[in-house]
Order: C-alpha cells, then sequence, then structure tokens
C-alpha cells in the first residue's frame, strides 16, 4: 500500500481534497493499483515552522 505524506501550509479542506484525489488518481494510474490501496497523509506546518530563503514563513508579508 503506497503512502504519499505532504507537509504543507495553510491548505483548506477543499485544496486537500482535490489535492488527495489527484495524487490518488495519477499514483492508481501508474502503478495499476487500486484507489483503495492508496493513502495520502496531510501533515500541517505552521508558518513559523517553515523557512525558504532562510526566511520564515511567518516573518514574510
Amino acid at each position: 500500500m503506497p503512502v504519499v505524506t505532504l507537509e504543507v501550509c495553510n491548505m483548506t479542506k477543499e485544496q486537500k481534497a482535490e489535492t488527495a484525489r489527484v495524487f490518488t488518481e495519477e499514483l492508481s494510474r501508474i502503478t495499476g493499483l487500486p484507489k483503495e490501496a492508496i493513502v495520502v497523509l496531510f501533515h500541517e506546518l505552521p508558518y513559523e515552522d517553515v523557512a525558504s530563503g532562510g526566511v520564515l514563513l511567518s516573518d514574510r508579508e
């Protein structure tokens, strides 16, 4: 059973649902596995715990 883990910041429930659907459909297509065998996990990260370009996301405007 493939498990896809995504670390994300500030995604809505609708965005997560669409992301899970797309990842599941594509992984099923590529591997030939049934969609029910694919698990997508979302790990929410607060902006103060993520930096890009050396700057915390919480410090960006």
